[in-house]
């Protein structure tokens, strides 16, 4: 009965040590489309972003990369509006209502025009976001699924393309969970986050 008792004790603090290695996540630990809202971070290697809601419709997202921290802040997390940093500080003002892009449904397209506000960059030529749904799907974070737009995002500055790259981005939590470039050549390739944790406030 004694060495019973002891198995169960150390078979309980075995469990109890797994649950808070940092690698594990619980499924009722997933932030949902409720719970996002208190915060929530995305790691990947050396990369960690703290998202927040900030006020209405924009998010604060809180980047390291082992060095000073970057604030960008974005338009229901999708659209960045200012990114700020020591080195390339950037922001957009949108000519375009922001909120004719969502909700996001496949096969939606958007043409968003915006002033670029950025110290070297002069105010002139028509820039534009053009955005494009293309499709839904489900995206993986350790034990945590979540569904995901494909929206794909053409920078233009007139007719010139200046940046094109895919979201995939989630809805419930308001954030870009992966990012993929050169989508649909030989050398395309995705950026993605691996891992959630919800923040502790």
């Amino acid at each position: 009965m004694i060495k019973e008792k002891s198995m169960h004790r150390n078979l309980l603090a075995f469990t109890l040590a797994a649950m808070l290695l940092p690698g594990v996540v619980r499924a009722n630990d997933c932030p949902t489309a409720a719970t996002a809202k208190k915060g929530f971070m995305l790691l990947q290697a050396d990369i960690q972003s703290e998202f927040r809601q900030h006020q209405g419709p924009i998010v604060k997202i809180l980047n390291r990369f082992g060095g000073p921290a970057q604030a960008v802040f974005a338009y229901r997390g999708l659209i960045e509006l200012s990114r700020m940093d020591a080195e390339a500080p950037q922001a957009i003002y949108a000519l375009s209502d922001l909120k004719d892009v969502f909700p996001l449904k496949k096969g939606a397209r958007h043409t968003v025009s915006f002033v670029p506000l950025k110290p070297d960059e002069p105010a002139d030529g028509q820039w534009t976001y053009e955005f494009a749904v293309t499709g839904q799907e489900s995206f993986t974070l350790e034990d945590c699924k979540y569904k995901v737009w494909k929206v794909r995002q053409t920078t233009k500055k007139g007719d010139t393309m200046v940046d094109d790259w895919s979201a995939l981005y989630s809805p419930d939590l308001q954030a870009t969970l992966a990012k993929i470039y050169e989508e649909g050549t030989a050398d395309e390739y995705t950026v993605r986050y691996e891992r959630i944790r919800p923040l502790q406030r």
